[in-house]
């Protein structure tokens, strides 16, 4: 058995793309069609149906799935407990993690820890909140950047309040205004982020005294940032999923301040790994601030 055919097997099935896969591993697209041509060959059967939109599994790649990702949990275990009795922080640290925190944090983020334990290989898993949080619970990953709440069977270090803002057109008769109240909005066509997307704001828009009209339901947040630009109604966001970006809109404080606790969540420290300890620590100890810019040096 070659425990390296299941990773590509387990990257092709996350993408459903097999050079997407490639790309996320650093293989050629051949290595990676080889690799699964051999497992298939290995297996006796089919894992993959290829069509112009990507690969899916047949029903047979579905009933080892899951055998699969145990067996690659196993072993990455297995060589975590080698490092930990040598006392070496080495090996695999998956990471959940959603948009701004990819932009803005993660390169400074990777580079200084990198430094600091060269031993040590991300493995990243982009998401939205509520694929994140799942993702902790099924031990698919290790931590992943949250905010709060998070379910209590999650350990959760808060490392970051990032301000929530309005967005709108610069030419909005709010834009005259330096803060804007719920008040304000709740009156305005409203651009909201998909469902997982979208938790800061259902949190701040609880309080208002009725429910915004929801004109727009958009999947990731340039789609909303362009149309709030653009004049098709108006959304919130907090200030870090909004920098840097090159959309003409105006951004205006909520009244009284609003935020988003950005963190980082496990389950319970004791059944951590020393690679996730030693980041969680890392992560404790380091002004994440200093890295909000680090992806544009």
């Amino acid at each position: 058995m070659n425990s390296n055919r299941y990773e590509i097997f387990l990257k092709v099935v996350e993408l459903g793309n097999i050079t997407r896969a490639a790309e996320a591993l650093s293989y050629t697209q051949s290595g990676v069609s080889h690799a699964i041509a051999a497992l298939e060959k290995e297996t006796g059967f089919a894992l993959f149906r290829r069509s112009s939109n990507g690969v899916t599994l047949t029903d047979n790649g579905k009933q080892i799935l899951e055998r699969v990702r145990s067996l690659v949990n196993q072993q990455r275990s297995l060589a975590q407990t080698i490092a930990n009795i040598n006392h070496v922080v080495a090996g695999t640290l998956r990471v959940g993690t959603f948009t701004s925190v990819s932009a803005q944090w993660l390169p400074g983020i990777i580079r200084s820890f990198s430094q600091l334990y060269p031993l040590v290989e991300f493995e990243l898993l982009d998401g939205n909140y509520d694929e994140i949080t799942e993702w902790l619970l099924q031990g698919k990953i290790d931590c992943g950047f949250l905010t709060a709440p998070v379910p209590e069977a999650l350990h959760f270090r808060p490392l970051k309040q990032d301000p929530l803002l309005v967005l709108l057109e610069p030419g909005h008769p709010l834009a005259e205004k330096e803060t804007l109240a719920l008040e304000d909005i709740i009156k305005e066509p409203f651009i909201m982020p998909m469902k997982g997307s979208d938790n800061d704001i259902q949190a701040v828009l609880r309080n208002a005294p009725s429910l915004p009209k929801v004109k727009y339901i958009l999947n990731d947040d340039i789609s909303v940032m362009a149309m709030a630009a653009n004049g098709f109604g108006i959304s919130i966001m907090s200030e870090l999923m909004i920098r840097n970006v090159t959309f003409r809109m105006a951004a205006r404080p909520l009244n009284p301040p609003q935020y988003r606790n950005i963190g980082i969540a496990s389950l319970p420290v004791g059944a951590a790994t020393v690679v996730t300890k030693a980041f969680l620590r890392y992560l404790s100890d380091t002004d994440v601030q200093q890295f909000d810019s680090a992806a544009n040096k």
